[in-house]
């Protein structure tokens, strides 16, 4: 069972901590056997008690039976919980107790008020209690009061973006504005933030998905020059004493168009990690600006926008264009930079616009998302052609090569 399942089941439904010195009533629910005795102290009828939980009548009031089991269940499993800071901070105090204060287990917002487990039972049993709104115990209301009327923050104004209110919708400014309650707001931005999140790992998957073609290119001319220089000595062996200035020359040749090919992979796939990771920079000094003062920021902020427009007028790839024979690879590559904080670079048909206007926004589209680009290919022709000539004399050899890298 998870941690969170498993605290849930080990919480006592009056105190809704866990479990001390746990008891089992008859209807075989249990609770910390002090919570239990104060309840029935405070509730206890002509008709007997009740539990909790089922609302069961128990009359006469039963003995308390201890729950051995759940004790040991409880005790080991904080046991297993990671030991808390030494630096925590002071509990908050329930605001009933007078003589021994004790540790609050619950705020409730509507009466402003921090409870113990004892003076928390009426809001747990009484009916008018039922629409209070009970919280993880705090000592400080001002941060969901209202700074106007220093009532609680209930409603969410859409056109202003903040919490109001019962006043403010009355006779404050968002009267007529549209509203919604805290919780209604809750869920609609919590949607939009799982969208949001949602579509950064979507473009995250667009980087990687362009990251992983790249290296299944390298891999696959690493793999076809391999192929081709094995093909290529294996001819060669046969005419060693005729050819072999020759043989050495196109080996090298080839060596040559690999290491270019290859380079010119690595450095747009080294090209795309650094500009993901200048504007992974470049967002977090932003976000940090508006920490600072006016003065500050303005000093600091101009070499900031420095940088963003040196990032965005980066001198753009020339095209390439290179050609393998007996497969279909193409590497074309253009740039196209906006200046300021708007950069736009196209990989074929992968379109990758970075905006840092709000610090946050990278969009990636592309023609065909799901289909693999295989677009590099080695250019065989101009080795063709530099040895077309000094073969001439030999026809028989010169046919068997040129037919191996076909």
């Amino acid at each position: 069972m998870a941690a969170a399942g498993l605290t849930e089941e080990l919480t006592c439904a009056v105190c809704l901590g866990l479990y001390q010195d746990p008891v089992a009533l008859p209807c075989q629910h249990s609770f910390c056997a002090k919570c239990i005795s104060d309840a029935w102290d405070h509730s206890e009828s002509m008709c007997g008690v009740d539990c909790p939980e089922c609302r069961r009548t128990f009359d006469p009031r039963p003995d308390l039976v201890k729950n051995c089991t759940l004790q040991n269940i409880v005790e080991k499993y904080s046991q297993s919980q990671p030991t808390a800071s030494a630096a925590r901070p002071s509990p908050v105090m329930c605001d009933n107790c007078i003589d021994s204060p004790s540790p609050a287990v619950k705020t409730c917002l509507r009466c402003e008020t921090s409870f113990c487990s004892h003076h928390l039972q009426p809001h747990l049993t009484k009916q008018i209690y039922k629409d209070h709104g009970l919280i993880e115990p705090i000592a400080d209301f001002t941060t969901r009061q209202c700074p106007t009327h220093k009532k609680v923050l209930e409603f969410f104004c859409e056109q202003d973006e903040e919490c109001v209110c019962i006043s403010c919708t009355v006779i404050g400014k968002h009267k007529s504005h549209s509203l919604l309650t805290v919780e209604e707001a809750k869920d609609k931005m919590k949607e939009k933030l799982q969208s949001e999140v949602k579509n950064l790992h979507e473009r995250q998957a667009d980087y990687t998905t362009r990251q992983l073609s790249l290296k299944q290119q390298e891999s696959e001319i690493k793999k076809d020059i391999k192929e081709m220089k094995e093909k290529l000595s294996t001819e060669f062996s046969g005419w060693r004493k005729q050819l072999e200035e020759d043989e050495k020359t196109v080996l090298k040749a080839i060596d040559d168009e690999e290491h270019r090919v290859l380079s010119h992979i690595k450095n747009e796939s080294d090209s795309l990690v650094e500009k993901m990771d200048k504007r992974q920079l470049i967002d977090k000094e932003s976000q940090d600006q508006d920490q600072k003062d006016a003065l500050s920021f303005i000093q600091d902020v101009k070499q900031l926008i420095t940088r963003c427009s040196q990032l965005g007028n980066i001198t753009p790839t020339p095209e390439v264009a290179v050609h393998l024979p007996n497969t279909d690879y193409m590497y074309n590559t253009t740039r196209s930079n906006n200046y300021g904080h708007n950069r736009a670079f196209q990989y074929g048909s992968v379109i990758i616009d970075q905006n840092y206007g709000d610090g946050n926004t990278m969009v990636l589209s592309q023609a065909q998302r799901n289909t693999t680009t295989q677009d590099v290919r080695v250019d065989w022709s101009t080795i063709r052609a530099s040895f077309q000539m000094k073969m001439n004399e030999y026809q028989k050899y010169q046919r068997s090569i040129l037919d191996t890298m076909n």
